[in-house]
């Protein structure tokens, strides 16, 4: 009961049920896929997630991939349903979702709640990949009646895609995702529900900090108030620590008290040093390169390579579009010591450098 599982029935074939699909036929994984909307499932099957229709023999493993709203009757359902099954889960939220399962009178010892922190800001079969866990947290929940069998089953499934398995609590999972995704979710909705008001004239007063924010505001809004009010509670207190942050520095900023915004800012400083940096690694200060571009096909490809021939290591990457005009500016991230052999062998290559 470890290792690549060889029968599996995916639940939901949206963007995460997709993927796992994905990932695992690549392994060689006998994958069913299950959705209430047909096209969904349709086109899931399509991209070569899975096979429709339902397994003659209890999978291996069930992994339930649909809305919060749904998850803990369809988890029942399948731990009733498929007797010998490991049943295991997608949702964002475990501590409710548990109890509800619970309630009902499921086998428990069968369910290992599971929440993959990988995605993207676009929803749907269509936008699932293969290698969409590699690298990335996946979180376990199970609880003390769950046979450690199972989860040990579920942590080698994820693990085999890539993941990263991490086992916690269901409350301490709860409180850490309130504060490091819903959190973020929420503060970026509403930076971006801001901007409604404001006319092209005077959105085009931004740089990439904006899209850096806004970018998760585009996420499915039903699905994310599922979420968040399926995490109420933690959610909550979240925000009640954000909003006395906000306070603190709007009143320091009406009444004139610098010392206050500084620590403010400061604080979030301190706060961005315990965000994971390459590899899952401490956090590094990189310097970055900054180099125009062209917008045409082809350039990013002849900028690596031309960084390849200077033999410096890029950390990583990040692009600004310039407004207005057909290039843009790519921005080098490399280590300090190593910013200025960069920048020569590039400068000496022909590419603008900007200082």
């Amino acid at each position: 009961m470890s290792g690549v599982p060889q029968s599996v029935l995916v639940i939901g074939s949206g963007l995460i049920g997709a993927s796992i699909g994905l990932g695992l036929r690549r392994r060689g994984t006998r994958v069913w896929l299950q959705d209430a909307d047909p096209d969904a499932e349709e086109l899931a099957r399509s991209r070569g997630a899975g096979e429709s229709g339902v397994p003659t023999d209890d999978p291996e493993l069930v992994i339930v991939a649909v809305p919060p709203a749904s998850a803990a009757a369809v988890i029942s359902e399948a731990l009733d349903t498929y007797l010998t099954s490991t049943v295991s889960d997608v949702a964002s939220t475990k501590s409710h979702l548990l109890l509800d399962v619970e309630g009902v009178g499921s086998d428990i010892s069968r369910f290992v709640p599971g929440h993959p922190l990988a995605g993207r800001e676009i929803s749907g079969a269509g936008a699932a990949r293969a290698d969409l866990f590699a690298d990335r947290v996946w979180a376990l929940t199970p609880s003390e009646r769950t046979d450690p069998a199972r989860t040990a089953q579920v942590a080698a499934m994820a693990a085999s895609l890539g993941a990263l398995v991490v086992r916690t609590t269901p409350e301490a999972h709860d409180r850490a995702v309130a504060l490091t995704s819903h959190t973020p979710q929420v503060v970026s909705s509403l930076v971006a529900a801001g901007l409604a008001p404001l006319d092209e004239a005077d959105v085009r007063l931004s740089g990439q900090g904006l899209r850096d924010v806004t970018r998760l505001a585009s996420s499915d809004p039903e699905l994310w108030t599922e979420i968040l009010t399926s995490n109420a509670g933690p959610v909550a207190d979240a925000l009640d620590g954000l909003l006395e942050r906000l306070t603190a520095i709007r009143d320091g900023l009406r009444e004139g008290r610098a010392d206050e915004v500084r620590a403010a800012l400061a604080a979030g400083v301190a706060g961005a040093r315990h965000v994971p940096g390459k590899h899952g690694s401490q956090p590094v200060a990189y310097a970055a390169v900054p180099v125009v571009i062209a917008d045409r096909p082809g350039e990013l490809g002849r900028l690596f390579a031309a960084v390849g021939e200077t033999g410096v290591n890029l950390e990583d990457v990040r692009i600004d579009h310039a407004q207005g005009r057909p290039t843009g500016i790519v921005e080098l991230e490399v280590r300090p010591e190593r910013a200025g052999v960069l920048a020569t062998g590039l400068r000496a290559a022909g590419y603008e450098v900007r200082d």
